[in-house]
């Protein structure tokens, strides 16, 4: 379940992106959830922060972030993260169908292989099951996917390397209402939670989700102009809990080179810088 979420908050930071794609002709997109174009090859991110010197801020050293490296096809992915310190913080090689279908996924730390997620299809090339595995060759995780028409349903469990169920969860979608709920069974607790996606006449985009435990989150993606979204965290009280503004600059290809992210807290017009991400790109057949 870590997997579809992770995946799920992927797809929605990339959701500006994709507003401003859909509005021009972009050229092929590489496969994966990230929405990247063209023949690209690398990708090395690098993150400046803002600083006070004198009570002016200004832009820090740029550390390095990540680096993503592509094979022609786009059909392997090698990505690589990075702790501030600049030690490698997380590796993973993703590997894909041309047609975008994720393959295998296999993680590593400090170097070692720490896990590897296969996916498995059926003749009609749907996505029915995730198994994830321990360097051992054991099963830590499968996920089970089941479509019903405008429904569909993912049923997880997690296990000991001794093969003994640790925990268990359901989920269930509802494309026409944009509702999913799950329940998640574990030996400490039963946690249910209902998520919902709300498209506003405005063009926001809201999310929301609430569980049993009192986990709360609702934001509201705004696009503002051509590469600038605003996204509002609001309060379980719906008061304003702060504001992330974002101004993105793209390239011929339509990718992401900059991103300038500021803040404001509660309901405050007044943005302060936070930091920058710089993306160089190289492509196949560019010096």
């Amino acid at each position: 379940m870590l997997r579809i979420f992770a995946l799920l908050l992927t797809v929605i930071s990339a959701m500006g992106f994709a507003q401003l794609a859909a509005q021009q002709e972009s050229p092929k997109q590489r496969p994966g959830p990230f929405l990247i174009y063209g023949p690209v090859h690398t990708i090395r991110d690098e993150r400046a922060t803002f600083k006070s010197e004198n009570g002016t801020l200004v832009e820090g050293p740029k550390v390095l972030v990540q680096t993503i490296e592509y094979d022609e096809d786009g059909t392997k992915q090698d990505r690589t993260s990075y702790e501030s310190n600049g030690n490698i913080g997380y590796r993973s090689v993703e590997r894909y169908e041309p047609d975008g279908r994720i393959l295998e996924t296999s993680s590593f730390q400090n170097g070692k292989l720490s896990s590897r997620v296969v996916s498995n299809y059926d003749d009609q090339k749907q996505l029915i099951e995730e198994m994830t595995y321990r360097p051992d060759g054991s099963v830590s995780d499968r996920t089970v996917f089941r479509g019903h028409g405008n429904q569909s349903e993912t049923e997880s469990w997690s296990y000991d390397p001794q093969g003994n169920i640790t925990s268990q969860s359901k989920s269930r979608y509802d494309q026409p209402s944009k509702r999913s709920s799950s329940i998640t069974i574990s030996p400490s607790a039963v946690v249910q939670s209902l998520s919902t996606v709300i498209d506003n006449p405005d063009g926001s985009r809201e999310f929301r989700t609430e569980g049993s435990n009192g986990e709360f989150k609702r934001q509201v993606f705004i696009p503002i102009a051509k590469g600038r979204e605003d996204r509002v965290t609001y309060n379980k009280d719906g008061t304003i809990k702060s504001t992330e503004r974002h101004v993105r600059e793209f390239d011929s290809y339509h990718n992401l080179i900059k991103d300038t992210r500021s803040m404001s807290k509660g309901d405050s017009s007044d943005f302060a810088p936070v930091d920058v991400t710089y993306r160089t790109i190289t492509y196949f057949g560019k010096d």
